[in-house]
């Protein structure tokens, strides 16, 4: 007598059907456990540079400039470098320059141009969707013309290996490149995505929507420290524009609101 068992073709099935279901619920487990290792090392990167950039500006005064920087204008005023966190910062408080674990790319970092405030931008994978990560000191006291101080943006490759150095004018006739600033918790722009040549991204988003979206979430920082337009100058804080009056944000003196006020400096 044959006592031989064997699956039949509906136990198979059934069979593989729950690996392929076990499978994929460990594939999924696994690779949400290396997007938040990974994201919590970028978020890491970015401490531990605030802390090493604060010690510098400590010591020196001003923050170190982004490697074979760039310069964004207005009017065709410099007013911030942007490039990398590259291998060409001089930064002696910091063991090493961190990288993206994924990419192994820099991060973005941007200065103004009279090195007192900076912004750092990653990109975090997320489960869901990627988004942006900046960790700053910079505040806006204009954020009609500057509301941030990175862009999401890739140097021309020919005129890079040229002569290192390039201008993006984020005037009002310009506003495409004002529509690439990143900013925090926001998917509209990226310093970086992780698709293979891992360019920046942007959706194409206005500066309106954005702003508007963030002062929602109150995530926007704008600076709180001037009363006058005066301050604001003395403060290195203005941009030039020919003669035409500039709409900054200052505190009003009586109701301690954030206002509207146009400012002309010469």
């Amino acid at each position: 007598m044959n006592n031989k068992k064997a699956f039949s073709f509906v136990e198979l099935i059934v069979s593989v059907t729950i690996l392929s279901i076990i499978s994929t619920i460990w594939f999924i487990s696994y690779s949400s456990y290396l997007w938040d290792s990974r994201d919590s090392q970028r978020k890491s990167d970015l401490a531990q540079v605030w802390s090493a950039l604060k010690v510098y500006k400590q010591k020196r005064w001003y923050y170190p400039p982004p490697g074979d920087n760039f310069e964004l204008t207005y009017n065709w005023t410099g007013i911030v470098l942007q490039w990398k966190f590259n291998d060409n910062v001089r930064l002696n408080t910091l063991d090493r320059l961190p990288f993206d674990p994924k990419t192994k790319t820099s991060y973005f970092y941007s200065i103004t141009k009279n090195a007192q405030e900076y912004e750092m931008a990653a990109t975090l994978e997320n489960e869901d969707s990627a988004i942006a990560i900046v960790n700053w000191t910079y505040k806006s006291v204009s954020k009609d013309i500057l509301p941030g101080i990175i862009l999401a943006i890739e140097t021309p490759a020919s005129w890079f290996a040229e002569i290192h150095s390039w201008t993006v004018n984020i005037g009002w006739d310009w506003s495409v490149n004002r529509n690439k600033f990143i900013f925090s918790e926001q998917n509209h722009n990226l310093a970086y995505n992780f698709v293979e040549p891992y360019e920046s991204f942007t959706d194409g988003t206005s500066i309106d929507t954005i702003l508007s979206e963030l002062v929602a979430k109150n995530t926007y920082w704008q600076n709180t420290d001037y009363r006058s337009c005066i301050e604001i100058k003395e403060s290195w804080k203005a941009i030039q524009k020919d003669w035409t009056s500039i709409t900054y944000q200052i505190i009003d003196s009586t109701t301690w609101v954030l206002t509207n006020t146009w400012c002309i400096f010469n």
